[in-house]
């Protein structure tokens, strides 16, 4: 390991999961053209240095968490008893996926242009008081609460059916593209895709393809309220 002292790595992080000690361990991996991970390394940021990295990332509202891509510098460690080489981080490179993440945006909107589903969801006639709703969200966030509160509130007699998904993490994109697909054959006026504030990874998966198409090729309207007003992900422009 003396001959890989400082190396710098990229790949995506997955299996985050912080220690009680306040180290956070992760894999990183490498995948192949068809999703397949053809590589993994073990990984580790010690607390001291966990502070520094995570202060760094929150000052372009990024956060380490599965599924984000990353550029990071660390030394390779190898523990001969258990046979195990690890990566110990003492640097990430945030620029790199904000980078990454711009670049993908924009080939994203490019070809949903080219394809023609930019904005075609707002083309779907909406009524004025649509009373048969989809709640797309997680099951018990404050978004969740909010929106049921509202609807009480106003005294207006709202249908909701509601389907959970998860508002970020690996699993997101799969789960809001298949509540819209079981939306599919149902009689609803709208259906309404809504989380809370969070940093710019946690609303990553709103700039993926599969869901604007998802949202852009569903039979009825699509309400989108994801994250704070400031941010537009793709999803709120399809």
């Amino acid at each position: 390991n003396e001959a890989f002292s400082s190396v710098w790595v990229v790949g995506e992080a997955q299996r985050v999961r912080p220690s009680s000690r306040g180290h956070v361990y992760f894999e990183l991996v490498e995948k192949g053209d068809r999703d397949e991970i053809v590589g993994k390394l073990d990984a580790v940021i010690w607390k001291g240095d966990f502070v520094r990295v995570q202060r760094l990332l929150a000052a372009s509202e990024q956060k380490l968490v599965d599924g984000v891509q990353i550029r990071c510098r660390g030394s390779l460690d190898f523990y001969p008893p258990g046979g195990r080489l690890q990566l110990c981080v003492r640097e990430v490179d945030p620029a790199f996926t904000l980078g990454l993440l711009e670049r993908r945006r924009r080939e994203t909107l490019a070809a949903l242009a080219a394809a023609g589903l930019l904005e075609k969801n707002r083309g779907l006639p909406l009524p004025d008081l649509p009373l048969t709703l989809a709640l797309i969200t997680s099951h018990g966030s404050a978004a969740y609460h909010d929106f049921l509160s509202g609807l009480t509130e106003s005294g207006y007699g709202f249908r909701v059916l509601f389907f959970h998904a998860a508002m970020q993490g690996r699993e997101a994109e799969r789960e809001v593209v298949s509540a819209l697909a079981a939306l599919a054959g149902m009689a609803v006026d709208c259906a309404v895709l809504i989380r809370g504030g969070g940093s710019r990874t946690d609303l990553a998966a709103f700039d993926s393809r599969a869901i604007a198409e998802a949202i852009a090729r569903a039979p009825f309207p699509v309400l989108t309220g994801l994250g704070h007003e400031i941010d537009r992900s793709i999803a709120d422009l399809t």
